[in-house]
């Protein structure tokens, strides 16, 4: 006997009430061949009524069953009607690829790329990849094909049906078996306007990180940049053996200058040194606005008595030139202080240090000229 609990599909239900029928057919004729042989009327009724109890359990258990299988059937009509309606409203879009044709499109995915679901059903993949970025989609689904892919995320771009290219990201899992051939389910999402929120927030705080390393005025690097690197440039030349050297450069009687030509006359002779020193520095050096009127030029690789050459044609450069200011022009001098790494100092706090005591011993011995830590010379005559 079947058992009752159990959960037949409609064939085998039919098939079971096919069964029954032939049982009753085999009964009835034991009924009636007993009949004939002379048997007695007991032996019939009790028949009759084993035959009767028969039909009305399997027919009670065959309702049940059939009971059942229209509730399963009706709860999964309701769960396939409740997953299409998540689909349907989900926020980003969702599509079921096999043989590289997409077999099912929730209607965000459609809205995504600009077509309606009908249109996605008759493309796949390569019909919304941009020619240039096809062969790495494809390598990545036949990759994925193949199993190599246990979870999947990865940006490329897609063609809308209005031709805009836009950036989707595609995330996915190992293919499924669906009717013996591979299925990869995918859920996408437009970044476009993402991935240009955080360009532009990248070139913001580029920005920032520009403006917060540079001297607003001069445009030259300023003291934090030299703190986060003049430690890393010492550190280097003591691992390669050279020198570094600095010299530090300062505007002499800038304050007469301020209160002769206003601040605008005195930003225009600060920008006036910043040029000059700028215009003659190497890729290598660091040139930094010191403070309000010093400026500071950090040499790598270059011995003191180069450096105090440096900083001597600078001062006759800077004695020789004016700077056009509306109709004066503006005389300039600077008093200049050169020490090198490691004959004067042994870290980068000291080098300054000793390139900032050579440039007071400038401005005490009379200002425009250049002296070498612990050392001094006269300028040449301008």
């Amino acid at each position: 006997m079947t058992d009752p609990n159990a959960n037949p599909s409609l064939p085998a239900l039919q098939a079971e009430i096919a069964r029954l029928n032939k049982v009753v057919q085999v009964l009835m004729d034991r009924v009636e061949h007993s009949g004939d042989l002379g048997n007695s009327y007991f032996d019939q009724v009790q028949a009759t009524v084993m035959l009767e109890d028969l039909v009305r359990r399997r027919t009670q258990e065959l309702e049940a069953a059939l009971a059942e299988n229209r509730a399963i059937n009706r709860a999964l009509s309701e769960a396939e009607q409740k997953f299409h309606c998540v689909l349907d409203q989900s926020l980003v879009g969702i599509s079921m690829t096999i043989d590289q044709r997409f077999h099912y499109a929730n209607p965000k995915f459609a809205e995504i790329l600009g077509y309606s679901v009908e249109e996605i059903l008759k493309l796949g993949p390569a019909d919304i990849t941009p020619a240039e970025d096809l062969p790495q989609v494809l390598d990545v689904i036949r990759r994925a094909l193949n199993g190599e892919f246990q979870q999947l995320t990865f940006t490329t771009r897609a063609v809308r049906k209005d031709g805009r290219i836009i950036n989707v990201e595609m995330s996915g899992k190992a293919p499924l078996d669906i009717g013996g051939r591979p299925a990869l389910i995918a859920v996408w999402a437009d970044i476009t306007e993402r991935l240009g929120a955080e360009r532009e927030i990248e070139a913001l705080q580029t920005r920032l990180r520009d403006q917060a390393l540079h001297d607003a005025l001069t445009g030259l690097y300023n003291r934090l940049f030299l703190a986060e690197n003049l430690d890393r440039t010492i550190a280097l030349a003591a691992r390669h053996g050279y020198p570094v050297s600095a010299v530090i450069a300062d505007l002499d009687f800038f304050k007469s200058v301020n209160d002769r030509y206003g601040h605008p006359g005195g930003d225009a002779a600060l920008k006036h040194l910043a040029d000059l020193m700028r215009q003659h520095a190497r890729s290598s050096d660091i040139i930094c606005r010191y403070g309000g009127e010093e400026f500071l030029l950090l040499m790598p690789d270059t011995p003191v008595e180069v450096a105090r050459e440096r900083a001597e044609y600078l001062r006759q450069c800077l004695a020789e030139q004016r700077v056009a200011w509306k109709s004066t022009p503006i005389a300039l001098t600077a008093s200049f202080g050169v020490a090198s790494y490691p004959e004067d100092a042994q870290s980068g706090g000291e080098l300054i240090e000793a390139a900032d005591s050579a440039l007071y011993s400038s401005k005490a011995n009379g200002r425009n000229r250049v002296t070498r830590f612990g050392q001094s010379w006269e300028p040449a005559p301008i």
